[in-house]
């Protein structure tokens, strides 16, 4: 876990130094603001039920364009989730925020500045709810896969996005439950300046 930890903030500090020496403003940033749809799944049945709700989700995005149609994106975003487990006696919040770093790559279809474009990388998700309320989970480590379209409008690119998470570990501290693997869809809305290639 240290060692994705390490490997983000390279990442991210990379880009930055990239962006800031390079004239053709190959790096830009901007923020983003979507829904998500938790999708937690617990492969045990009789250890309890799952109510997966609609949360909200905003952030900070970065893009290093490498040329017109490759970019790394490092991205920074909290996740408002709405899961409640229930285990017959009460009803437990499960992962009520999250913060969520992430390094996608990103894929355009086209060289144009309005195009559609595919993503994919690793994302690390960092409970920020664990109180006594909420049900105890570790950090994670998922898959995002993504598509979205790009609309260049004057200096300024607006990217309606949609992205599936598949959480690759168990997020449970508790020994009463195992399995439990948090994935979850997002329908996102980034704001960012066009790059200069």
């Amino acid at each position: 876990m240290k060692n994705v930890l390490i490997l983000v903030g390279a990442l991210v500090i990379s880009g930055v130094t990239f962006g800031q020496c390079n004239e053709k403003k190959r790096f830009t940033t901007g923020f983003n603001l979507g829904v998500n749809h938790a999708n937690l799944l617990l492969d045990d049945a009789t250890q309890g039920t799952l109510d997966n709700g609609i949360g909200l989700r905003l952030g900070l995005i970065s893009d290093f364009a490498f040329s017109n149609r490759f970019s790394l994106q490092p991205k920074a975003e909290v996740a408002f989730n709405n899961i409640k487990f229930r285990d017959g006696v009460q009803n437990i919040a499960v992962n009520p925020a999250n913060l969520e770093l992430m390094t996608h790559l990103k894929v355009r279809v086209k060289t144009k500045p309005s195009s559609f474009y595919f993503l994919a990388g690793p994302n690390l998700s960092i409970p920020l709810g664990n109180n006594q309320n909420a049900l105890l989970t570790r950090n994670d480590v998922a898959l995002d896969l993504g598509a979205g379209f790009d609309l260049g409008i004057g200096k300024i690119r607006i990217s309606p996005e949609l992205r599936y998470s598949i959480g690759l570990t168990n997020l449970s501290q508790s020994e009463n439950l195992s399995d439990l693997h948090f994935h979850n869809v997002s329908l996102l809305l980034n704001f960012a300046k066009k790059p200069r290639l």
